[in-house]
């Protein structure tokens, strides 16, 4: 496995999507946050549903916006900007304001670095990379700012449930990381049923 593979493994469904679900349900144990726990799976399912929705328009109908190379938001790079600082800034956020500003700004650079290597490695192009940063961003600050409006709340998440969360994570990422979602193919399956075509839509430019 190449660096830049390494890398972008860190944005792919088959990881992130378990570590959505375990940052959901951790956020529901009791001291349950359920403000916390509905602005998270609203951000994942507005971040998620925009990329999926600019696939399959592309996909099965070739919509998308005129003079650029596009085939729709790069699912790794919006997921990534918004999973990672976001799952950084809850395991750190009864810390002081620079180890919460630290944690989070490592969680953005991780997002970066898959940004990057969907370039890198030549799958996204420049435009499908950047909306999907942007839309992972937004998404990601928004959760990100709620969390300190909760943090006035009297219920504090103990050490060992920090730790459960860390662990689970860990879990989660021996278990997923480097294994590939078929998201593409669904997505092309879904199209073809939507439209009726024969086929699905295609990039009409070379990448790099």
């Amino acid at each position: 496995m190449t660096i830049w593979r390494a890398i972008t493994s860190l944005g792919d469904s088959a990881l992130l999507l378990p570590l959505i679900a375990w940052m959901a349900i951790w956020l529901f144990l009791p001291p349950t946050s359920w403000r916390d726990g509905r602005r998270w799976l609203l951000a994942v399912a507005v971040c998620g549903g925009i990329v999926v929705l600019s696939k399959l328009l592309f996909m099965a109908w070739g919509i998308g916006p005129p003079g650029l190379n596009y085939t729709g938001l790069s699912g790794h790079t919006a997921l990534a900007i918004l999973v990672w600082p976001a799952y950084a800034g809850v395991l750190a956020r009864h810390g002081s304001v620079r180890i919460r500003t630290m944690a989070i700004m490592l969680g953005a650079l991780v997002g970066a670095a898959v940004a990057i290597s969907r370039l890198a490695l030549k799958v996204h192009s420049p435009s499908e990379v950047w909306l999907g940063a942007v839309l992972g961003f937004a998404v990601s600050a928004w959760f990100v700012g709620g969390l300190a409006a909760s943090d006035a709340q009297p219920q504090r998440r103990g050490a060992w449930q920090l730790l459960l969360l860390a662990g689970g994570a860990l879990v989660i990422g021996l278990t997923c990381y480097g294994r590939v979602f078929p998201s593409q193919h669904v997505l092309q399956d879904i199209a073809v049923w939507l439209s009726g075509h024969p086929n699905v839509f295609t990039r009409r430019m070379r990448l790099g």
